[in-house]
């Protein structure tokens, strides 16, 4: 058997580890990056208000920075092979695939964008700031991150039903996922106090939505792993 050979034969076990062990360590950093957005200064009025936020340091907001792109560098590259996954399953659903991948990488990409942003003012910034309410980025990381993971959402979850690329808890869950997010695309028409549930830029609308869903990929991570097909 010649190496070209060997190397079809292998690569796709290759790769297909590396796609699981991307989203379990992008939810590593999520869920390292999470708690973050909660360990912030009380707010005293009137040095503070829904305006300026609590006052945070430029380490802590840098650091929940560096772990959002650490998160999102490790989706992106789970999301990159999943095409991959549903054309090595099925050929015929290929599209669905690349539409899912071609949707979560727009999600990783937007998200490191918004968060990279803040991160930027922050060391521009002389004053503390809380960039969360300062920094006008609601929409990329919020709304249309949402819509994202809405289409990601759909496509894989039937992408991987009518594959069979995945167990079928994925598919279905996958389905939740973008339910989930889709209850949480109208938040744009709630302000932006972050201390509020559903603001655009809100705790639950975006850090508790974003964590379930990160949750999740690592789960999706597992199966991956674990499927030998």
């Amino acid at each position: 058997m010649n190496t070209s050979s060997l190397t079809h034969i292998h690569l796709p076990g290759a790769a297909r580890r590396w796609i699981g062990l991307a989203a379990v360590l992008g939810a590593v950093f999520a869920m390292a990056e999470l708690p973050l957005y909660f360990v912030v200064p009380a707010c005293d009025p009137p040095a503070c208000s829904v305006e300026t936020g609590s006052l945070m340091s430029d380490d802590l907001i840098l650091t929940r920075t560096l772990f959002n792109f650490l998160a999102l560098a490790m989706f992106l590259i789970f999301m990159t092979g999943v095409r991959f996954l549903i054309t090595r399953a099925d050929a015929r659903y290929e599209w669905f695939g690349a539409v899912a991948g071609t949707a979560g990488v727009a999600w990783t990409i937007l998200d490191m964008t918004a968060k990279g942003i803040e991160g930027g003012t922050a060391i521009k910034t002389a004053e503390l700031i809380d960039p969360t309410r300062t920094v006008p980025t609601y929409l990329l990381y919020g709304t249309i991150s949402h819509l994202m993971l809405v289409i990601f959402g759909v496509a894989f979850g039937y992408a991987v039903l009518r594959s069979r690329a995945l167990a079928p808890w994925v598919g279905w869950s996958s389905f939740g996922i973008a339910a989930l997010h889709l209850a949480a695309v109208p938040s744009m028409f709630f302000g932006f106090n972050s201390s509020q549930f559903y603001a655009a830029n809100g705790w639950g609308a975006v850090a508790m939505f974003n964590g379930i869903a990160a949750i999740w990929l690592a789960a999706v991570g597992v199966a991956t792993l674990r499927n030998r097909a």
